[in-house]
């Protein structure tokens, strides 16, 4: 994450989000999933959003930080 020290002065935060939020109700699995669309896609939103305060150079699960 040196990049996130980088570009920490230019108001860009760089995070990283843990790969697999769950199993999602998509097409692909015939709407098998117990997950939301929207859940499954909530760690992203949310770190897609974070304001100028926000955390850089963190990992992020649905449930909130994980150590690297």
């Amino acid at each position: 994450m040196q990049d996130a020290n980088e570009l920490r002065k230019d108001g860009i935060l760089v995070n990283a989000a843990a790969p697999a939020p769950g199993y999602v109700d998509t097409d692909s699995n015939n709407h098998t999933g117990h997950l939301t669309p929207a859940q499954g896609a909530a760690v992203v939103v949310r770190l897609a959003t974070l304001g100028p305060d926000g955390p850089t150079a963190g990992f992020f699960s649905a449930e909130g930080p994980l150590p690297w």
